[in-house]
């Protein structure tokens, strides 16, 4: 790896990790979990088709029993709403709460306000150049087409979303 690779690895892991704990200092002043954070998020994200505990399961890499208490614990406390699903009688469709929509919300505007800081000491131009440079390496990496269509990752040349 070149010197200049290296050091591109290191400054890109070192925002990430600022995110990141931008991210756990916000969730610490809330009292969820990590986990109870991530879920909340995951459903407020998702809420729009309504969740089944079998997604968090999936998206965590966790079993469905420990998906059951995490969100026992949200709905103790107001968070989320679990009604019966219209199509599959076993399942609860799962949203959250207006009390669990105003934490997600107060975290997007703490990540949000972490960002405008970390990049305040670029003006408007700089910012369009980081995110064009960017872009051409990002552009690379397979992602699935769903994540492309939600504006996860930038559109790959001659490639147009179905």
């Amino acid at each position: 790896m070149s010197s200049n690779t290296e050091r591109l690895v290191s400054l890109i892991r070192l925002i990430s990790f600022s995110q990141r704990d931008a991210a756990d200092q916000w969730v610490k002043g809330t009292g969820l979990t990590p986990q109870q954070s991530f879920a909340l998020n995951f459903i407020q994200m998702n809420q729009e088709h309504g969740v089944i505990a079998r997604e968090i399961a999936d998206i965590t890499g966790t079993t469905p029993a420990s998906v059951t208490s995490l969100l026992k614990g949200l709905e103790e406390r107001g968070l989320i709403e679990r009604t019966p699903s219209p199509t599959d009688s076993r399942a609860k469709v799962i949203r959250a709460s207006a009390k669990g929509l105003g934490l997600t919300d107060g975290f997007a505007e703490a990540l949000i306000e972490s960002q405008r800081r970390l990049f305040a000491v670029l003006d408007d131009d700089e910012q369009a150049q980081l995110v064009a440079l960017l872009e051409r390496v990002a552009v690379q990496i397979d992602v699935p087409e769903d994540e492309r269509r939600r504006g996860g990752a930038p559109e790959r040349e001659g490639h147009r979303p179905s």
